[in-house]
């Protein structure tokens, strides 16, 4: 592990002092944090107080209608339906009751009677609370719902009116406000930023304190139902409010008994940042007194340490400058039992003293090697001398061998030339002896004929007869006279061909043709056949001298070394023009080329055949005219028992 290197000593001792106190800032961050969760819990608790405090004036409110209507129910003006009695009585209960908006009374059919405010209700015979308290003769509850002019949330208690019959004789209804939430909202004095906020099962929002009118009778936060809905009655959790402050809040299902009212999610949220005020000032006062500390502990280390340590290695630095510049003579002049410190300057004098005795050893080695010097500058005069005219006796030699390689590539090129030419003379000996032995036997029967005529005993007969057998002659004579100059026309090509080194353009199949013709008299000896395959109207502009000493040289080393004597095979040569270039590809399906020796084959004199007269140098001087006169690639791919591939890749 590498430590953080620093190229002061005091900035290294105020490292160790920033290190030595990041343990005391882990444990205070750390005792913030449990504080800061300790506050957390400490204010769910109170919100969890706060909000059952709340909830238990909710949960009054349905028992409170229920006595409220009950006992109206039993005065007398309503028994009698007595309108001025009802409506008197109906004002003043509205009056003590601040959490009604509304009270009136109905007779059996949903008409008033009695009501306070007096624009309140209509009718109600259309009510589901009405038509459930006329029903059941029961107290019944209505849904929650909006009053557009008040933007405030109200719900319909109904209470039948019976006689002592148990006939009905009206129904008494009450309208709650469920603002009467916000006032037992003001009245807690909760801390500021504080809300209060009563959703029904659906999510939508019933009421919300402060600001009511704007966040009432709207859908809640969906991650708000989501955490509140989440299978605990009750529970906390810290998150955004609707005006985008970070919150505390606790939440508690409300469930009515005997009703059929869904529960409802009442919920009480405090400001985080002043629930966790006092842990703030607790960590921000912590860490003002853990860098005032550090503080005095940076200044102390740094006093002391310019005491103990700093002029001690100051004295080092100087003799350490001092011996820089040449001075083996200087010593740091401290004590060298006092500590670490007299250690190292132990060690510095006693490495002073070494480096004065090297000085002087080396001296005295520099005026040795001044003699030694004079001596070996004229060794190494006369060592050069004798290199350079080793050096010159090397580029003769050198010159010389270049000299006998291309005399012997020549001696190469003209032994195969002798060898065609040898080849050719005997092909053509063939057709030149059929044409002149038919041009004998045409001499004879003319002589013949001739003195048949010059003695006037010629028939008819024998003139047909002469005719036949000088046509058949003729003929034969044609024939191979056709032969022996279609040979001596391929011959003299080539031979030019390979002697010129001229370019010109030539038809490629063609001239493939002509070279095959001129190597008829080594191929005939064998039973191998030669496949070609090449477009016939291809024509290129090269050096055609080339192509054939390249085609006759891989036909000469395959019927060299590919095959054993009696053995038939096939050697394929196909050419195509891509892009531009040229490609020659040459396969035989002999006997192939062993791993380790095909680096080898393009080098001169290299041959595994030299019993059999080769000199090693035939595909040497095709890789020279491939990569100098044409200026390719050529490549082979081999492998013993697979045959051999070579291919020849050259601009055109």
């Amino acid at each position: 592990m590498r430590f953080p290197f620093f190229p002061s000593i005091r900035t290294t001792l105020v490292f160790l002092v920033l290190v030595a106190v990041l343990p005391a800032l882990g444990i205070m961050l750390f005792s913030g944090y449990t504080l800061r969760e300790n506050m957390i819990r400490s204010a769910e608790a109170t919100l969890l107080r706060q909000i059952q405090v709340m909830a238990s004036h909710h949960e009054q409110v349905v028992d409170n209608a229920r006595l409220l209507l009950a006992t109206l129910a039993k005065a007398r003006e309503m028994q009698r339906l007595d309108p001025l009695g009802s409506q008197l009585l109906l004002e003043e209960m509205l009056s003590r009751n601040s959490a009604y908006v509304a009270l009136a009374l109905s007779d059996p059919d949903g008409r008033i009677v009695a009501v306070s405010p007096v624009e309140s209700f209509s009718s109600i015979a259309d009510e589901v609370y009405f038509q459930e308290a006329r029903q059941s003769l029961r107290f019944a509850m209505g849904s929650y719902h909006l009053l557009p002019e008040t933007r405030h949330v109200v719900m319909e208690f109904a209470q039948p009116v019976l006689d002592r019959d148990g006939s009905l004789r009206g129904v008494l209804v009450a309208s709650f406000d469920l603002s009467y939430f916000g006032r037992i909202f003001a009245d807690a004095h909760l801390p500021e930023g504080s809300v209060f906020t009563l959703t029904d099962s659906e999510g939508v929002r019933l009421t919300r304190f402060p600001e009511t009118e704007k966040y009432t009778w709207v859908p809640d936060l969906p991650y708000m139902i989501e955490k509140m809905s989440a299978g605990e009655d009750e529970g906390t959790f810290l998150d955004k409010g609707v005006d985008g402050v970070r919150r505390l809040y606790g939440f508690k299902h409300l469930h009515f008994e005997d009703t059929p009212l869904q529960h409802l999610m009442i919920r009480l949220g405090q400001p985080e940042d002043l629930a966790l005020a006092e842990s703030r000032r607790a960590l921000v006062r912590d860490l003002v007194l853990l860098v005032l500390a550090t503080a005095l502990a940076i200044g102390t280390t740094r006093f002391i340490g310019e005491l103990t340590i700093m002029r001690r290695l100051g004295r080092l630095m100087s003799a350490a400058d001092r011996l820089g510049t040449g001075d083996l003579n200087t010593r740091t002049g401290l004590a060298h039992d006092e500590g670490e410190l007299g250690v190292l300057a132990a060690s510095f004098d006693r490495m002073a003293e070494s480096l004065q005795i090297h000085d002087y050893d080396r001296r005295r080695a520099e005026e040795e090697v001044c003699i030694l010097n004079e001596d070996l500058e004229e060794r190494v005069e006369q060592r050069t001398s004798e290199l350079a005219r080793a050096n010159e006796d090397l580029q003769t030699a050198l010159e010389s061998l270049r000299q006998a390689q291309g005399q012997l590539v020549m001696s190469e090129k003209l032994a195969a030339l002798g060898g065609l030419v040898a080849g050719v003379a005997h092909e053509i000996n063939t057709p030149v002896g059929v044409a002149l032995s038919a041009t004998s036997t045409m001499a004879e029967k003319n002589r013949i004929l001739s003195e048949l005529f010059t003695t006037a005993e010629m028939k008819r007969s024998d003139l047909t007869e002469y005719l036949e057998s000088t046509r058949e002659g003729v003929e034969m004579s044609l024939l191979n006279l056709n032969r022996a100059s279609d040979l001596i026309r391929s011959f003299k090509m080539v031979a030019a061909d390979q002697v010129s080194e001229s370019r010109r353009s030539f038809n490629v199949r063609e001239y493939v043709g002509q070279v095959l013709l001129s190597l008829r008299p080594k191929l005939k000896k064998t039973a191998h056949r030669v496949e070609v395959e090449c477009d016939e109207d291809m024509v290129v502009e090269s050096y055609p001298g080339a192509f054939s000493q390249i085609l006759t040289n891989f036909i000469v080393n395959s019927l060299t070394h590919a095959y054993k004597e009696g053995q038939s095979g096939l050697i394929r040569i196909e050419i195509e023009k891509i892009e531009g270039a040229l490609t020659l590809t040459y396969s035989d399906d002999g006997c192939g080329i062993a791993q380790e020796m095909q680096g080898r084959i393009f080098e001169p004199f290299f041959t595994t055949a030299r019993a059999k007269g080769s000199t090693g140098l035939g595909l040497h001087i095709v890789f020279n005219i491939v990569t100098g006169t044409l200026g390719g690639t050529v490549t082979c791919c081999s492998a013993p028992g697979q045959g051999t591939t070579f291919q020849v890749r050259i601009p055109v």
